[in-house]
């Protein structure tokens, strides 16, 4: 047990005498461009236009949370035709997690578990590939804001 206190202070005592300003280190330079690569899907990057892979994202994506979006136990008295918008995080795994929901005042009062229902459609989202710094070859965590259109039959 002593030796084991006597490495651990040796080995304080040389970690504290590092001194960053001597090191050769240097950081990659973290510059944001358009070149950066926004997060994806696969079929969507098979379009050569950054517009087209993310037009081809968000509709993708927008698709997969309205077809998993069980409404099917929801009875309304009056008609809905109503936007919200979801924020969205996809993080740098690849991961899709819902931020948040905005604009949902006239909807709650028909569908109070709509939250509940839009996380567990985001849940069954497809495999994501996160945005990437390119210039360092990094996945990095990206925000998105999407409008979901909700209707009545």
């Amino acid at each position: 047990m002593k030796l084991f206190k006597i490495l651990f202070l040796a080995l304080f005592i040389i970690s504290c005498n590092f001194d960053p300003n001597n090191s050769n280190y240097v950081p990659p330079d973290v510059n944001w461009s358009n070149f950066d690569e926004l997060p994806s899907l696969k079929g969507c990057d098979d379009f050569e236009s950054a517009q087209k892979r993310k037009d081809c994202f968000e509709s993708a994506i927008l698709s997969s949370i309205h077809s998993n979006l069980d409404l099917s136990s929801i009875v309304v008295s009056s008609e809905i035709n109503d936007t919200i918008f979801l924020s969205l995080l996809i993080d740098k795994s690849g991961d899709l997690s819902l931020i948040d929901i905005e604009k949902t005042d006239n909807l709650i009062p028909y569908i109070p578990t709509l939250e509940l229902l839009v996380r567990e459609s985001i849940q069954k989202a497809p495999l994501l590939y996160p945005a990437t710094k390119t210039n360092i070859g990094v996945p990095v965590s990206t925000k998105i804001k999407l409008p979901l259109i909700i209707k009545s039959n």
